[in-house]
């Protein structure tokens, strides 16, 4: 959160908070300088507080004050005025942004729909946060128009917005797509830079990969802190292999085999992951977003304090799943299967695992 500056009038050790109610009988609106000469001057006789009282003021009734509101030119903030039929401000409160309050009032709709555009910009700000990449977080104008639950979307306040965000650095759009690239300051420390494999190692990793599966020699997978866009999984036994810290831009891995693979941290967007299998995996603080993940099967694995952001999830199987502060902002949960799934770690790692193993797999 970024500091900001508050005014308000504490009270010293009261043991309660304490206030009056006030019933607003008429509006006034100062010039500037006269407004300000008013916030300094409280207790001097004034002609327009004696007009007031005389055409305005209501009778007290009860605990209820009858006031007048005095708003000054170019500010925010209005000074609420009790006169007890006395020309001076007898009792006064400051009340921080009253223009905004009188608005909200006269035009209540506009609080939901206000409410709404926030909303939206604060989740798409925190989903590119979690994404944690220098390069643009990217997010279809289509998509945020033709949801339901932003009907009354707006383009250009939604761009303002987001420009109004300290996390923000930088806002580029073509009408069809904003590309928003996150502040360095923002970003999580990376433990290790990311390392790009060129399509020869990629293949010749697998390959040994895939010998070592089999227990026939050759070597593990480690893509830990790898840097893949737009590579072709698809359809390769990777069980067991490592891609810790990874990053996985738009890449295929419908149909992949990953049973017993780890993917701490790892950050998955935009990927087909449909009719992935990937039991017993480790996904921790691992974070999918906008992933199809139609049909996988994901059962027994660790989604500890990962994030499922914007995912398909139709027929999706995650049984058993161990989900202690996992996020799935705009992922449609109910679409999958999430039968003895649990948050409980304790409990989730003192039962009896599943007969499956690598020798299985193989």
């Amino acid at each position: 959160m970024t500091p900001y500056l508050l005014k308000a009038h504490l009270q010293y050790k009261e043991p309660e908070l304490r206030f009056d109610v006030c019933q607003v009988d008429h509006i006034l609106e100062l010039p500037e300088q006269a407004f300000r000469e008013f916030s300094r001057n409280l207790l001097t006789d004034r002609d327009f507080l004696q007009e007031y009282n005389s055409k305005y003021a209501s009778e007290a009734s009860g605990e209820v004050r009858p006031c007048l509101l005095v708003l000054g030119k170019g500010s925010d903030d209005g000074i609420l005025v009790s006169t007890e039929r006395y020309d001076f401000a007898r009792y006064s409160a400051l009340v921080l942004n009253a223009r905004q309050l009188l608005l909200l009032k006269d035009y209540p709709s506009l609080q939901d729909y206000v409410g709404n555009m926030a909303g939206l910009v604060d989740s798409v700000v925190q989903k590119a946060i979690a994404v944690g990449l220098p390069e643009p977080f990217r997010i279809s104008v289509d998509g945020l128009q033709t949801d339901p639950y932003h009907a009354q979307f707006n383009t250009d306040l939604f761009l303002q917005m987001l420009s109004e965000r300290p996390e923000i650095e930088r806002i580029e759009s073509d009408g069809d797509e904003i590309c928003l690239t996150v502040s360095p300051d923002y970003l999580p420390q990376r433990s290790h830079p990311l390392r790009t494999l060129s399509e020869e190692d990629f293949k010749i990793v697998c390959a040994k990969h895939l010998l070592w599966s089999y227990s026939s020699g050759g070597e593990q997978a480690d893509f830990s802190n790898c840097n893949f866009n737009h590579v072709d999984f698809s359809f390769k036994e990777l069980n067991g292999a490592i891609f810790d810290g990874a990053v996985l831009r738009e890449c295929n891995l419908s149909d992949t085999s990953l049973c017993f693979a780890s993917f701490k941290g790892c950050i998955f967007h935009g990927c087909d992951c449909r009719n992935l299998t990937a039991e017993e995996a480790i996904f921790q603080e691992a974070v999918f977003d906008q992933c199809d993940l139609s049909c996988a099967v994901m059962t027994h694995s660790d989604f500890t304090r990962a994030a499922l952001q914007d995912c398909r999830m139709e027929h999706a199987v995650m049984n058993n799943c161990l989900i202690e502060g996992m996020k799935t902002p705009d992922t449609p949960l109910s679409e999958a299967s999430f039968h003895g799934a649990t948050e409980d770690a304790p409990t989730w790692f003192n039962e009896e695992s599943p007969d499956l193993s690598m020798e299985e797999l193989q």
